[in-house]
């Protein structure tokens, strides 16, 4: 398929509401869980350079907290140490055909496979330095850092990186693709606006990002994956993308997943397609959640409330709600799935666990113990999390 093919813009208007609405998945089951049309058809990217947290500002409180002494625990336990990065060798670049084992050895459920780890290590270590470079750029403002950055981003979009599979063929490869292409966004966006970057460089690696993302767009997946979480992680890479180069079309796309998985919530809350994991079932309900936070959190800082955004007469908040008291309760998840739940994300610092972190800084949370004693850092969520928004 030609990733141009599903631009949203080439499709016939009387069409459009409702293939965005179900993520251009045309397949029986896709068709069944997603028949939403949505009003986000003339949202439009009105700051290319607003990332998903206010970069100035924050980083005018951070020094501020930190002259003044005002800092808790928990935020000087956040601040990432400094390093000099121009003497750091770069991850080196993802190269040749992406052959990924799937994660499961059977099926989305069960034993992971024995070689998953080693082969995504490459993958990782790159969300890891980006995720680590921009936080201590909102931290610094210290150009080298921004430069850093982009110089990482140059060598993979240079090498063609994240674009050699068959979405169809290669399931695993994009998935990895949504993850790491949507950290690479994110990391721009939080120095985008750093005077001293290259100009050519940064067309270039903009110009490999929007590339990226229309190849990864461009399958609707053919299983549940076609609408479940990772629905949700190619909306957050689409909205990113789509807001960091001015391309609405993208944009709205993105915003069609987030429409997508807010029609999905059930009546007590739950996410049906992630409720189908058996022990993951708990896991994956909370893992939806933080590409629908991000969204969210980019489309705030693009004027556009998601957070009050409502289908069939649920939010985001109900998701949420059910979340919170199914980590309590798993009694609530047995409703569901009778298997004993996968508790390992569950751990206070898990990045499993960052959206709460955005949050929180808009909507109360209950009292969850330790969970949120340790601050996040999960690049998937944009990197320092804790360091980008909490407040003592």
């Amino acid at each position: 398929m030609n990733p141009m093919d599903c631009h949203p813009e080439r499709i016939a208007a009387p069409l459009r509401r409702v293939l965005l609405g179900i993520g251009l998945c045309l397949g029986s089951l896709c068709a069944a869980q997603q028949a939403q049309a949505h009003s986000f058809e003339q949202a439009v990217v009105k700051d290319p350079t607003a990332s998903f947290i206010d970069v100035p500002a924050r980083r005018a409180y951070l020094q501020k907290a930190v002259t003044e002494g005002q800092l808790d625990d928990r935020l000087r336990s956040a601040l990432p140490a400094i390093e000099d990065c121009r003497s750091t060798p770069r991850i080196q670049a993802q190269t040749g055909p992406m052959v990924i084992p799937s994660r499961y050895l059977s099926g989305n459920t069960g034993a992971i496979h024995p070689d998953y780890e080693r082969v995504v290590a490459l993958y990782r270590d790159f969300e890891d330095s980006l995720g680590r470079l921009s936080s201590l750029y909102v931290l610094t403002g210290n150009s080298d850092y921004a430069g850093c950055v982009l110089d990482q981003l140059a060598d993979w979009a240079d090498a063609g990186a994240l674009l050699d599979y068959t979405p169809s063929e290669r399931k695993q490869a994009w998935y990895q693709t949504e993850w790491s292409v949507g950290v690479a966004a994110m990391s721009l966006s939080l120095v985008i606006t750093d005077p001293a970057l290259d100009a050519g460089k940064k067309t270039r690696v903009l110009d490999w990002l929007k590339r990226v993302s229309y190849k990864q767009i461009s399958e609707p997946g053919a299983d549940i994956s076609c609408c479940n979480n990772h629905s949700y992680w190619r909306g957050l890479q689409a909205t990113m993308i789509g807001a960091l180069t001015g391309d609405d079309a993208l944009y709205r796309w993105g915003l069609g997943r987030y429409a997508q998985g807010i029609g999905q919530i059930a009546a007590d809350g739950s996410f049906p397609l992630e409720m189908t994991r058996r022990e993951q079932a708990l896991h994956y309900q909370n893992y939806a959640l933080q590409p629908l936070t991000m969204i969210a959190q980019i489309a705030s800082r693009q004027g556009l409330d998601l957070y009050a955004y409502r289908e069939n007469g649920r939010d985001i908040h109900d998701a949420v709600r059910f979340t919170l008291a199914a980590i309590q309760d798993e009694t609530l998840i047995a409703r569901h799935a009778s298997e004993k739940q996968n508790r390992r994300a569950f751990a206070a610092g898990r990045g499993d666990l960052a959206w709460m972190e955005y949050y929180r800084t808009r909507f109360p949370l209950p009292d969850l113990g330790p969970l949120l004693s340790k601050p996040f850092f999960y690049p998937r969520n944009g990197g320092a999390v804790t360091l980008f928004v909490y407040t003592p």
